[in-house]
């Protein structure tokens, strides 16, 4: 008789046990439920909840839904309740807003260094932070162009290999690829090994860019991301570049503010001059706190620091007459020159 006694108890606790642990389930359930189906237009009742519980094989009963959302609303989740629409529950806001998420939805889309597989993976997990409905939404109407899009299917490798050498204070090395009219695709140079120390990883002109320097020069180089492969960390310390004490002190953000279509070039103080109506572009390059006065009401002067190079001279020449470089002098002729060889090319 006792040992009947005796597991009836043990069996006893078990049950409990198991009821704990099937609450406690439960409660998980239930948020996961709220999170993926629920939001202003799709309203769920308790019955709702219920029946989706039921599909992942859990029982509840309606006053244990009840108390579960009670509990969620306490630990802080934004819960709409049934005293305040009269219809049921659903989460009211999330970790990202769906607005939020259709920034950095459009901002992967556009993202040029991710591969269309990549594109179309990332843009399918950040559509899983809101319900079913708006994944459903985003997902339904997803259209990525595959023009212009990198085939680099190990980019993020590459992307945690440099931020890992960066965080270290370590040098690289990686082969980098480009294109050949008869060959595609290749390793410049030969396959050979660029050896670089990493000091930043920028978005640049729709275009993922690390920032380093190469270990035959002191100048800064830039690399598209997308063309960096099998990158290895060194056991060597990053070298500085020119006119840079310390690491810590290079400032990417005044560095890139400088610089042009990501270019390598020599800074310098220049001047132009620029019709009024080229005053936004003027902005968009130079920021607004770029100096500008204006001249007579028709043109304005522009004085700012900026890396001179190819892509710095391409960008005053697109706008034709209506920019003028006045300073400095050497490239300023630098310009002639290109407006010449174009003259030479269309027989001007």
């Amino acid at each position: 008789m006792k040992n009947l006694t005796l597991k009836v108890k043990i069996l006893i606790e078990v049950i409990n046990m198991a009821k704990t642990q099937n609450s406690k389930l439960k409660l998980l359930h239930v948020l996961d439920i709220l999170k993926k189906h629920s939001d202003e237009d799709n309203i769920l009742t308790s019955g709702d909840i219920i029946s989706q519980l039921e599909k992942r094989g859990l029982t509840a009963e309606r006053r244990s839904i009840i108390r579960d959302i009670k509990v969620l609303v306490e630990f802080g989740y934004d819960i709409s309740l049934y005293e305040e629409n009269n219809i049921g529950y659903y989460m009211r806001s999330r970790e990202f807003e769906e607005e939020e998420l259709n920034i950095l939805i459009d901002s992967v889309i556009a993202f040029k260094s991710l591969s269309p597989k990549k594109t179309k993976d990332l843009v399918h997990k950040l559509s899983k932070l809101s319900s079913n409905n708006f994944g459903d939404r985003v997902m339904d109407k997803l259209y990525i162009d595959s023009k212009g899009k990198s085939d680099n299917e190990k980019i993020y490798y590459s992307i945690n290999m440099l931020n890992e050498a960066i965080d270290r204070d370590k040098k690289v090395d990686f082969k980098y690829l480009t294109y050949d009219i008869k060959e595609g695709k290749k390793f410049r140079k030969g396959g050979e090994k660029y050896i670089v120390s990493p000091y930043a990883l920028v978005w640049c002109e729709d275009n993922y860019y690390l920032i380093g320097v190469h270990e035959k020069y002191s100048n800064f180089s830039h690399y598209r991301i997308d063309r960096i492969n099998q990158v290895n960390i060194l056991d060597e310390k990053r070298k500085l570049a020119d006119n840079i004490m310390d690491i810590n002190d290079f400032n990417v953000t005044e560095y890139i503010d400088s610089t042009f279509n990501v270019f390598t070039g020599t800074k310098e103080i220049v001047k132009l001059r620029f019709t009024n109506d080229l005053l936004n572009p003027i902005i968009d390059k130079f920021g607004v706190d770029a100096y500008i006065q204006s001249e007579d009401g028709v043109h304005s002067i522009l004085i700012a620091d900026v890396i001179v190079s190819e892509g710095f001279t391409s960008w005053i020449i697109q706008f034709g007459g209506r920019i003028e470089l006045l300073e400095p002098v050497e490239t300023r002729e630098l310009i002639k020159e290109k407006i010449l060889e174009l003259n030479r090319v269309y027989g001007v």
